[in-house]
């Protein structure tokens, strides 16, 4: 189409607003109307379809019906004569909104670090949560909610600086089927990228990875095709936000990933309890953090820029405090989830600024493993296994001993057992698509290498063979290396033994070592198959899912469902699937066969899963509880008098002993609910039920908080799943030593 202004029948085109998979988007004036219009100009070949103009003419009707001030004005669907072609084309006239949309403003903002004010994100929400509950009582699904379908209208910009938010677009994602761009791709919900139509949860699910990318600056999955951004819809869980960016609070990272749940049941039940659940996050700021004017991330503190279409390893914030483990509150638990976006097809070496010389800690990247059959999930395994926390162990050094991890004076540290006189360590990690398959290298103490010398690492492999991982920048005697991994996403800690540090000529990247090595570290041998079982291939699970992967897993999923009962109870009364969601936990407790054998699963109800591994042991199966334990325990055995490993292990103790207690409540609530009759499901004491397995599931999930500590710590009463998963993977890591 040219850009050329010209008139197409009433309208006159004054300039190309934007564009996109459906059409053109013009500045138009309506010669009948006398005033400025948005003029959509459809693409013609989206009217190859014969029953297109009676779907369009229809639309038209529905969409002109909807007036709210958030939701841009539609004045009219026609079908004009092109006079340069003698062609036709369908155009969409809306109300003319001046300002910028979504989409530029995070463009130019958050793609430099630059983060809106909590009481401008708090309006933002409230103003698109009212906006797309008044379409959906009208009967009218967006189905294509994103950043660039959401203006900034400058005119009416009385409550927030940013702009008066107006939707548009409303309902074409239906009206033009098989339109799907790869911008539409990153914030399409799991059950659209199925081919299933879209509902209301649909759109809260849209608009939950809007709210990610605000607080994160990044969204949940990036690839560079439309396709893998829908299986990773579809199959991969989202790192959590405080993962990424450690300032936002921890209840605020709890909703964002309720939003965007797989499960349409388990997402909130309107936009507006989602806008109510974001104020109330951002109300219960504790003091001495962020006002509701700052932003969520000082200057300095922000995320590297994202430009171009990126999906290697996410950027490192250079500032952590234990305030990244969320505390999930009873009255709101959800959960926070996992993954990073899936890599690029060239992973190269990623070099990280140096580390600030204040005691920090860089945030924990985790993610998940998509459920595809090349890994080897049978149909009995339909929990997505997850490693939630690739952890990003990486310690900053002072003088000879390791900083502690998290420090925060107002409460007990969580950190990893100091061992003086290591200088580094080798960290595993994970991305999107694999285990273990990144590596990070933190290390202190450097003696700058001479003009044109340079250190590389290189991780030597059980078969002898030797992987350059890249070469380490020096900052102050202090260096930082992530290596992405391979095509394959290779678990390294399946064919790892060592690591070390060589001196070389700095003017190319070496094939193999030539220089001295300076530093070096191995994996234990007595250690390391009990470390796989955990982290890597746990005996009689599915193939290269640890067990510490589907122990985490399978509590996430509980706290996903105990959260939704309680929603289901106390608003839309949906109490039958109140009680499916009970089935559920009690199977993935117990085990499919041993629910109905105990007789926490009455005989006269259907097993809703196939679990033949539940958290607990059956008379004839071990849980994940005793098989975790077991493999603990011969760490312990082999662990001699390394301190550090003994702290660690002492911690994942301490969470064990309390997941028995909690997994046992949880046990005894969810059969309760499981054997309560459909029509008493509204009662009180069901309630009440629901409201005790909520509990015990985020305290399972996230740990419990004991005040006068805020956040969940490694102490027994408080540790739960996700502290142990973190203290599994400080497990793995492996020191380096001069040589």
């Amino acid at each position: 189409m040219s850009t050329i202004p010209r008139r197409i029948g009433r309208y006159g085109l004054q300039q190309q607003l934007g564009s996109g998979s459906l059409g053109e988007v013009w500045m138009a004036y309506d010669l009948e109307r006398n005033q400025v219009v948005a003029l959509k100009l459809f693409h013609s070949d989206l009217q190859a379809d014969p029953n297109f103009l009676a779907r369009f003419q229809q639309a038209g009707q529905m969409l002109s019906a909807l007036h709210h001030p958030n939701i841009v004005s539609l004045l009219g669907f026609e079908v004009l004569r092109v006079p340069e072609t003698n062609s036709t084309t369908a155009c969409m006239a809306m109300e003319y909104v001046e300002g910028e949309t979504l989409a530029d403003y995070i463009q130019h903002t958050l793609r430099k670090g630059l983060f809106p004010p909590i009481s401008a994100l708090v309006y933002l929400f409230k103003a698109l949560g009212a906006a797309l509950d008044y379409a959906h009582q009208q009967g009218i699904i967006h189905g294509g909610l994103k950043p660039s379908n959401i203006l900034l209208d400058q005119r009416h910009a009385l409550h927030s600086k940013i702009g008066e938010p107006r939707i548009t677009d409303f309902g074409l994602a239906t009206l033009f089927k098989g339109t799907s761009s790869l911008q539409s791709a990153l914030y399409i919900s799991p059950e659209q990228a199925r081919g299933q139509p879209p509902t209301e949860r649909s759109d809260i699910y849209s608009l939950g990875v809007i709210l990610y990318e605000l607080c994160t600056g990044v969204q949940p999955f990036r690839s560079e095709s439309a396709v893998a951004l829908m299986m990773q819809h579809i199959n991969v869980l989202p790192t959590p936000p405080i993962l990424i960016n450690s300032s936002i609070p921890p209840g605020l990272s709890e909703v964002i990933l309720r939003a965007i749940a797989k499960d349409p049941a388990t997402r909130f039940r309107s936009a507006s309890a989602l806008a109510e659940a974001v104020a109330e996050a951002c109300a219960a700021l504790p003091t001495g953090q962020l006002s509701l004017g700052d932003e969520f991330l000082r200057d300095g503190h922000g995320l590297e820029e994202a430009a171009g279409s990126v999906s290697g390893p996410l950027p490192v914030a250079t500032a952590q405090t234990t305030r990244r483990i969320p505390a999930v509150k009873p009255e709101r638990g959800t959960t926070p989830s996992t993954p990073l976006p899936a890599p690029t097809a060239s992973r190269l070496p990623q070099s990280l600024p140096p580390a600030p010389s204040a005691p920090a800690l860089p945030p924990a990247t985790t993610a998940v493993l998509p459920a595809v059959p090349s890994r080897g999930r049978g149909k009995e395994f339909p929990l997505s296994y997850a490693i939630i926390s690739g952890v990003v162990l990486c310690i900053i050094i002072l003088g000879a001993s390791i900083a502690g991890l998290w420090p925060h004076q107002s409460q007990p540290s969580s950190k990893p057992a100091s061992t003086p006189g290591v200088p580094g360590y080798v960290f595993f990690q994970d991305d999107a698509l694999g285990h273990a398959d990144v590596l990070r290298i933190e290390i202190a103490g450097l003696p700058a290498p001479a003009a044109n010398q340079a250190y590389y690492a290189w991780m030597q492999t059980s078969g002898s063979r030797l992987v350059p991982l890249g070469k380490l920048p020096t900052t102050n005697g202090k260096a930082t290396l992530v290596y992405p991994g391979d095509a394959q996403h290779t678990n390294l800690l399946s064919v790892a033994s060592g690591f070390f540090i060589t001196l070389e000529d700095g003017q190319q990247q070496p094939q193999s070592p030539t220089g001295p090595k300076v530093y070096a570290g191995n994996l234990s041998s007595a250690a390391l198959p009990y470390l796989q079982h955990l982290l890597y291939q746990g005996p009689g699970l599915p193939e290269k899912v640890g067990i510490a992967v589907a122990m985490f897993e399978t509590i996430k999923s509980i706290n996903e469902k105990a959260g939704s009962i309680v929603d289901d109870l106390q608003g839309p009364h949906d109490y039958g699937l109140a009680w499916r969601q009970a089935n559920r936990i009690i199977t993935m407790i117990d085990g499919t066969s041993y629910a109905r054998s105990s007789g926490d699963l009455p005989a006269n109800q259907p097993a809703l899963l196939q679990i033949p591994i539940g958290l607990i042991s059956s008379p004839s199966t071990p849980g994940y509880l005793d098989m975790m334990a077991s493999e603990i325990s011969h760490l312990q055995e082999v662990a001699g008098q390394n301190p550090t490993m003994l702290q660690h292990i002492q911690h994942i103790n301490n969470a064990l002993s309390d997941l028995r207690q909690w997994v046992t409540n949880m046990r005894t609530y969810s059969a309760k609910l499981a054997q309560t009759p459909l029509e008493q499901m509204g009662s009180q004491a069901a309630l009440d039920l629901a409201l005790q397995l909520k509990k015990a599931a985020a305290d399972s999930y996230t740990g419990r908080v004991i005040p006068p500590n805020d956040q969940p710590t490694l102490d027994q009463g408080s540790a739960g799943m996700y502290q142990a998963y973190i203290e599994c993977q400080y497990l793995a890591a492996v020191p380096l030593q001069k040589v």
